[in-house]
């Protein structure tokens, strides 16, 4: 019985898009091009004539024929981590062979690579965040709240009742503490304390609502990396 062995399709070769998209550098700030495919990802270093090129690669060229050594070629299998920094709008792939970092000036075009990145990879890598848990992290400012409302409470009704807390036989220190919390007005209190409760609302709704600065794409074993001091402060 005779049997036919078929090489495997490039998606390099293949006529027409073939899922290809394209990034040039009016959005890429790190490179002059950036072409992703089904199975790689080329990256024209800035600085390289693009006249004609995206044209070609729109058009189903080859890529290696087209890009040569100019490109260099990232297999999307050999990506270990993608961390997406989303301060700067920076891409940082990590593979055994070393980092390629790609920056961006526009967010959308930063959005779309790391998505697509994340459905041609998402057989073997989960996106995760550095957003903490919203309880968590709205905890201290609740509970300095907390605090600023009852010693606001305690301190009102003190002020009001201090002229008939007084006694003739009251120790000198408890005498001189009422007659200074007689001179406080408790109306002024309250309007002291609820700013500060206010302030501590809006404080504890930031925390709360904070959205992600990292978004990370790495197997479930990947050892979290730490980030620079540059992009943690």
């Amino acid at each position: 019985m005779t049997s036919l062995t078929a090489r495997a399709l490039s998606d390099t070769t293949l006529p027409g898009l073939q899922g290809r998209r394209v990034w040039s550098a009016s959005a890429v700030a790190s490179h002059a091009l950036l072409v992703m495919t089904p199975a790689r990802l080329y990256l024209l270093p800035a600085g390289h004539a693009t006249d004609g090129v995206r044209l070609a690669v729109e058009a189903g060229a080859d890529l290696e024929r087209l890009l040569g050594d100019a490109a260099e070629c990232v297999n999307l299998t050999d990506i270990l981590r993608a961390d997406l920094h989303l301060d700067d709008l920076t891409i940082v792939l990590a593979r055994a062979t070393g980092d390629a970092t790609l920056s961006f000036r526009d967010a959308e075009a930063a959005d779309d690579l790391f998505t697509k990145l994340l459905h041609r990879t998402r057989d073997r890598l989960r996106l995760t965040s550095d957003k903490p848990d919203p309880l968590v992290a709205a905890r201290g400012p609740l509970g300095v709240l907390a605090g600023v409302l009852l010693a606001t409470a305690t301190l009102a009704l003190t002020a009001s009742a201090a002229a008939d807390l007084a006694t003739p036989d009251a120790p000198a220190w408890l005498a001189r503490w009422l007659t200074l919390l007689a001179t406080l007005d408790w109306r002024a209190v309250c309007g002291v304390g609820g700013a500060a409760a206010a302030w501590l609302q809006v404080a504890a709704y930031r925390r709360y609502r904070r959205p992600p600065t990292r978004l990370t794409l790495a197997s479930a074993d990947s050892p979290t990396r730490p980030l620079p001091e540059s992009r943690a402060s």
